[in-house]
């Protein structure tokens, strides 16, 4: 089998990692690695993420079984166009966006007749983007989300499964709609949030003692702020909507708090925080 990664970075890597060491059953596996520098190809097979390598698309994907498209969003649709001549019928294509409603949209019409597209998102990351920082268990215990619709073959759908599957997660399949607003609420949302906290805090005239007192509790709240920037705008742009809708919600919510703290009722405030703290137990144990 032929697997070729477009982008070697954190994701891409760690892909190649991952399935180096939990190969498809019944067959010999080379992947191919396609980064943008060539100096990368070197270190990707040092950490041995990759058998070969090459910075040009169109001859990496040539004869390759399956593609994952691991580039910042805005190339993922562009990507797919510049390799479509190369692609052979029935090849998997496949990508790591973590917006898919109108990325599904296009790369559906991009992909020549006979090859099979299927939307992926898998939800696992470090605040690093590179290369460096692969790791072959990134994925061990994380959901890896995959968008269906309509035109998608059930049979692919089923082949980037159970490669997400030998990686260690656990697929989830939904449209890619509801795709876009189940992470807006639990990822996207989280980094405005964290941004937002973090630049009020530094906007404060004793934002250094407040840093120089910050402990667990901020940097826990605030560690997705830490993320590639580029990525950041990626995704605020490409899931504008349902992003702004998480926001609207979230405003709501914390009017609501804000009052409840102003009325200085301990028992309204007990119920607010218990009801958080039942939502969210039950979903990191």
């Amino acid at each position: 089998m032929r697997i070729a990664i477009i982008g070697l970075g954190l994701i891409g890597g760690s892909i190649g990692l991952a399935l180096k060491q939990n190969p498809p059953a019944g067959g010999k596996l080379k992947i191919i690695g396609i980064p943008r520098r060539e100096e990368t190809i070197g270190l990707a097979k040092q950490l041995g993420a990759i058998d070969e390598g090459t910075t040009d698309h169109v001859k990496g994907v040539a004869d390759a079984d399956l593609v994952f498209i691991c580039t910042p969003i805005h190339l993922i649709v562009p990507v797919i166009q510049q390799i479509a001549p190369s692609l052979k019928k029935g090849m998997i294509v496949t990508d790591v966006g973590s917006s898919k409603q109108e990325i599904v949209k296009q790369a559906e019409r991009a992909v020549p007749r006979g090859v099979l597209y299927i939307g992926g998102h898998p939800m696992a990351g470090k605040e690093t983007s590179k290369l460096e920082a692969a790791d072959p268990a990134l994925f061990q215990g994380k959901t890896w989300l995959l968008t269906r619709t309509a035109r998608s073959s059930i049979t692919a759908l089923e082949k980037v499964g159970q490669l997400a599957g030998l990686m260690g997660a656990r697929v989830v399949e939904m449209d890619p709609r509801t795709h876009d607003l189940v992470v807006a609420a639990i990822s996207h949302l989280p980094l405005a949030l964290a941004v937002a906290l973090v630049n009020t805090v530094a906007a404060d005239p004793q934002h250094q003692l407040m840093g120089q007192s910050a402990s667990s509790g901020f940097r826990d709240t605030t560690r997705v702020a830490s993320g590639d920037p580029i990525l950041g705008v990626d995704l605020f742009q490409t899931n504008q909507k349902p992003v702004l809708k998480m926001i609207r919600s979230f405003k709501q919510a914390l009017n609501e708090l804000e009052a409840l703290i102003k009325e200085g009722n301990g028992e309204k405030l007990k119920a607010a925080l218990e009801k958080a703290k039942q939502f969210r137990d039950p979903l990191y144990q």
